[in-house]
């Protein structure tokens, strides 16, 4: 993910930033409007689903989040799939971290460990 955001020009990223302020802030609408906007500027950013599932899981729909990443390709945000399931008490989180922890992917790497409590 953060490799394609420092691949665009030089406000996706930090549109980006202002959306996990937003995030940080509690402030979801306004971090969906600016993720809405960043998707029609940046079409490339579609395929970065942090922002969306994480706006999902704040907002208490991890149901929604879940299916925000369901249909990637399993080798797509495991990290992601992951966080959905252990956050929906789906024990299959389980098996998506620990095929994960070792992750060539450090963003990957360290969210897998730290589900795993081995971090």
């Amino acid at each position: 993910m953060m490799e394609l955001l420092a691949e665009l020009p030089a406000d996706a990223p930090a549109m980006a930033q202002a959306i996990i302020e937003h995030i940080e802030a509690n402030e979801l609408d306004e971090a969906d409007a600016l993720l809405a906007r960043m998707h029609d500027v940046y079409p490339e950013t579609r395929e970065v689903h942090v922002f969306a599932v994480t706006i999902a899981l704040v907002r208490g729909r991890p149901h929604e989040a879940w299916q925000i990443v369901n249909g990637l390709p399993d080798d797509r945000a495991p990290e992601l799939k992951a966080i959905c399931l252990k956050v929906l008490d789906d024990p299959s989180w389980h098996g998506y971290a620990t095929a994960h922890e070792d992750s060539t992917d450090p963003y990957v790497r360290l969210a897998m460990r730290r589900l795993l409590e081995r971090d």
